[in-house]
């Protein structure tokens, strides 16, 4: 792993190592199952879905985003090194498991300009990126349970836990530029593609939720791998509730039908409450 993390730094080698897999098989399109709102959502972020093995879908979206990812957060992020290294070994733990080799060939950075919105929309890619690896881990946990194999069941968690810290970084990522960018920016481009824009119509992280419900199977041989877990989800939520305040204040989001909701609150309650009750961590265990 410390190899993995030298090339220039724990970003930087990861972008070289996912590059490799840049050449794979061809998707075809999925059968889409979406509602209207689910659709306009995977338009406004460039998400195209398709059809194939889960680990092939994930090395070649890897390959895809995260260079671009790394060059972006090369253009001026507000990460500290504890938060990139984070970041990186979540993504290289996902990379493991999308069989893409450890070897860091040459690889040549893109350059691009830093842009708010170009922000926003690629680093909601890796955000979406990291769910799907979480979605995966998920599928074999329950399939390592039906076994009862405790070994693999411990290396499962530990890499879900790294994939739930490092979405935390990853969302801190998406919402870094200023606030004067999100509402002159951010805000009216959401709008104008649809007028009741929200991160409730993201398909795949409402699986996610309900997904959660495998940790439940979980022996408690398991309580430090499942405390690490349960904090990185409350971290996550409140890293989300930290963004909306930073950016709408006490006000609601765009898709709330009631204007005195305030979208934090609601993170930070009913939201994380939620998820929490559906993977068997609202209350110790035992």
């Amino acid at each position: 792993m410390s190899k993995l993390m030298e090339n220039g730094g724990p970003m930087q080698g990861l972008a070289a190592r996912v590059a490799q897999a840049a050449e794979g098989v061809d998707f075809a399109p999925s059968d889409s199952t979406l509602d209207g709102a689910q659709k306009l959502f995977d338009s406004y972020f460039l998400v195209q879905r398709a059809a194939g093995s889960p680990v092939d879908m994930l090395r070649a979206a890897m390959a895809q985003a995260l260079p671009v990812c790394v060059a972006d957060i090369e253009t001026g992020a507000d990460l500290s090194e504890e938060q990139r290294a984070t970041l990186a070994r979540g993504l290289h733990r996902l990379a493991d498991w999308a069989l893409i080799p450890t070897a860091i060939p040459e690889h040549i950075q893109p350059k691009i300009d830093a842009d708010p919105l170009f922000r926003w929309k690629q680093q909601h890619q890796l955000f979406f990126l990291i769910i799907h690896g979480m979605l995966y881990l998920l599928h074999v946990l329950e399939e390592a349970l039906d076994r009862e194999h405790a070994p693999v069941t411990q290396a499962i968690l530990t890499d879900f836990a790294d994939l739930m810290e490092a979405s935390t970084v990853a969302f801190c990522l998406a919402g870094d530029f200023s606030p004067e960018a999100y509402e002159t920016r951010i805000r009216p481009d959401m709008t104008a593609h649809d007028p009741h824009f929200s991160g409730l119509f993201y398909a795949d992280h409402k699986e996610l939720v309900t997904s959660l419900r495998v940790l439940k199977q979980v022996p408690d041989d398991f309580e430090e791998e499942l405390e690490r877990i349960s904090n990185a989800i409350s971290e996550t939520y409140d890293v989300h509730a930290r963004v909306c305040l930073r950016f709408v204040g006490d006000t609601a989001s765009l898709a709330s039908k009631d204007d005195s909701r305030v979208a934090a609150e609601s993170i930070r309650g009913k939201y994380v409450k939620r998820t929490k009750v559906i993977a068997g961590l609202a209350k110790p265990r035992g």
